[in-house]
């Protein structure tokens, strides 16, 4: 797609759904989609770069990572993405047969993994290396459109050392108290 192209997508897309650009000038325009433009490539080196190395970014539903401690919480984020059915899915098969719940079935997989790629680099760019608390939703919306939602707590954490994991489990007879050590005798 050429740059003229995309400008008048997102012109169009600006009209349909209402946008900060709507009253923009036409180099505001162009520099908005230009700046786009980096942001997602600079999303795919940092997911490119994640899939080679995971532990650059820990993720949990809970609320911490087992040996790792959070120095610094960096906000809570939330990703949203929506993608739609081809017109003609509903038109060629009306039930829930296979073809149709695998049709739907990849159509969800998609809009989750679009969110859920937003959030980690959202993290990123927050500064994080670990996101608490993830929780997701798929919702339906009209028109044959799917939505996905990903929330979750970004935060900065650090390993803790084999000494600080053994006193916090209490396996040398200690317990940890804030940052005092109390010693049990045996």
């Amino acid at each position: 797609m050429s740059l003229e192209e995309a400008l008048e997508k997102r012109d169009e897309l600006d009209e349909d759904f209402g946008s900060d650009l709507a009253d923009a000038s036409p180099q505001e325009r162009k520099q908005a989609l230009e700046a786009d433009e980096k942001r997602e490539q600079a999303k795919q080196a940092f997911l490119d770069a994640l899939e080679k190395n995971p532990s650059l970014m820990m993720t949990t539903a809970g609320s911490s990572f087992e040996g790792w401690r959070v120095t610094e919480y960096r906000g809570t984020l939330s990703t949203d993405a929506v993608v739609g059915l081809p017109a003609e899915a509903d038109a060629i098969v009306s039930d829930l047969t296979d073809q149709r719940s695998l049709l739907l079935g990849s159509k969800m997989e998609r809009v989750k993994r679009i969110a859920w790629n937003e959030l980690l680099f959202r993290a990123h760019e927050a500064g994080a290396n670990g996101i608490l608390a993830i929780r997701y939703d798929v919702y339906m919306l009209p028109k044959g459109l799917f939505g996905a939602s990903v929330t979750g707590t970004a935060v900065a954490i650090e390993q803790l050392s084999q000494l600080n994991q053994a006193l916090s489990q209490d396996l040398f007879g200690a317990s940890v108290t804030s940052t005092a050590v109390k010693v049990k005798k045996a």
